[in-house]
């Protein structure tokens, strides 16, 4: 039986990810910081092996205890899911908060990315969740939007280093999703992004899972509409993109 190990798991696309898998017949290991939450979700999987680690992956502690986990036992999938935004003017945002989303968007990722091709095999995948925001820099999400440049650009590098072992690494690049993230990271309902642009959880995982199908592209982005605005913003001059884009939290 196939193994899956998956971070954030305890809501939104990681839940989404983690219910999926499970009806596909992995069995799920569920990664997040809630005990609570990680208890609801597997009571709801199918029946199978599946078990949870709790660890708050922005801490030193939690991401060594999911290497662990990753180098001692095999997984033919590694979502790495868990982040975080912060939203805000750089200049008067907490330094502290911004180095904590930093620790967790980037470091483990990074470091359970690489825990775990120690261990792949021919066949294995790797998804990397970043954000459509990777490809626009957001005035008020800075830190952010940079964070997710960064796990695009590592994961499509990484999808070329070990497309000769077999191991097939995604980006997968979400837009506005229906969960908790735009009050987590600090947004309120006059810089919400409108319904009609939003799609759920499980919209994104059938994107993803259509995509490790198939093994064709490390640059996975979800949604027509975010293909479209994805792709406007790389072709428009930089300065009145980025100008587009800080006119949605004025």
């Amino acid at each position: 039986m196939k193994k899956a190990l998956i971070t954030g798991a305890s809501e939104g696309i990681g839940r989404a990810f983690a219910l999926r898998l499970a009806e596909t017949g992995f069995y799920v290991t569920a990664v997040a910081r809630n005990k609570a939450r990680l208890e609801e979700l597997l009571e709801e999987l199918p029946q199978g092996d599946h078990s949870f680690i709790v660890a708050d992956l922005s801490t030193a502690g939690g991401v060594k205890k999911v290497a662990t986990e990753l180098s001692r036992n095999h997984y033919e999938l590694l979502v790495n899911n868990a982040g975080v935004g912060v939203v805000g003017d750089f200049a008067e945002l907490p330094l502290k908060r911004l180095q904590s989303m930093m620790k967790l968007n980037l470091d483990a990722l990074v470091q359970l990315a690489h825990a775990y091709v120690q261990t792949t095999r021919e066949g294995d995948a790797l998804i990397n969740v970043s954000s459509a925001l990777a490809f626009m820099p957001t005035p008020m999400m800075s830190v952010y939007a940079a964070t997710k440049a960064f796990v695009t650009s590592f994961s499509e590098s990484l999808w070329h280093e070990q497309r000769p072992r077999g191991v097939f690494v995604m980006a997968l690049h979400p837009g506005v999703t229906g969960t908790n993230f735009h009050t987590r990271s600090g947004g309120d309902d006059q810089n919400r992004p409108p319904e009609s642009i939003t799609q759920t959880p499980e919209q994104v995982v059938d994107t993803a899972m259509a995509a490790l199908s198939k093994r064709r592209t490390p640059t996975v982005i979800s949604g027509v509409k975010n293909k479209l605005f994805t792709s406007m913003g790389r072709l428009m001059p930089r300065r009145y993109m980025v100008s587009m884009m800080g006119k949605g939290f004025q």
